[in-house]
């Protein structure tokens, strides 16, 4: 059974989809899309410092959002929605245009359809995670890269898709809004440099 808590996080997580679609339709170059994630970034790990010392802050954050951490996150761990900021502007940083905004929109897709997938149906263990959900994000990955593709190839798109459900399975201590995006987009580029 699934908490009513995690579909939460997990909606929230679908939202983070508005970074690599304004990235795509409304900016020309990642200057003009760093300008906007490099504060909120800055300002969510400000927030991240102020919830573990500061009284009032923690008190806030307590009062409306304590249900939704994770436990790691109530122990003073980053949360998920600022390893979206810094996974956003890292990968908007280093990768071209459209490998940032696939690589980003895996992030935001394959990770959520694996996370209730895997919890809802999963069976097959792997760690902490589980095989029926990280094919199910496969699954979504391929389609909606197949969907985007932009201009590049399906086998860059497709490469990106198994690299970021890959590392999504892979028991590592680096939060997979970090390790998704940057892993998906390091293979793309490689992919991209033999294929091209």
């Amino acid at each position: 059974m699934i908490q009513r808590t995690e579909y939460y996080r997990k909606i929230i997580h679908i939202f983070n989809l508005v970074i690599p679609f304004t990235y795509l339709f409304f900016f020309e170059s990642r200057f003009q899309v760093l300008r906007i994630l490099v504060p909120l970034t800055v300002f969510a790990i400000v927030i991240e410092y102020l919830r573990v010392h500061s009284v009032i802050i923690k008190k806030i954050f307590d009062n409306f959002l304590i249900s939704m951490l994770r436990l790691h996150e109530m122990d003073g761990k980053y949360t998920g929605a600022t390893w979206v900021f810094i996974g956003s502007t890292l990968t908007v940083a280093v990768f071209p245009k459209e490998i940032a905004v696939i690589s980003l929109i895996y992030m935001s897709i394959g990770d959520t359809v694996a996370g209730l997938v895997g919890r809802k149906f999963g069976k097959m263990k792997f760690y902490d995670k589980t095989i029926e959900g990280s094919l199910a994000g496969l699954i979504v990955c391929l389609l909606s890269g197949y969907l985007v593709q932009l201009s590049l190839p399906l086998v860059v798109v497709f490469s990106g898709a198994f690299a970021a459900m890959f590392i999504e399975l892979l028991p590592i201590s680096i939060d997979d809004n970090l390790s998704v995006p940057l892993f998906a987009g390091t293979i793309m580029v490689i992919a991209s440099t033999v294929v091209i």
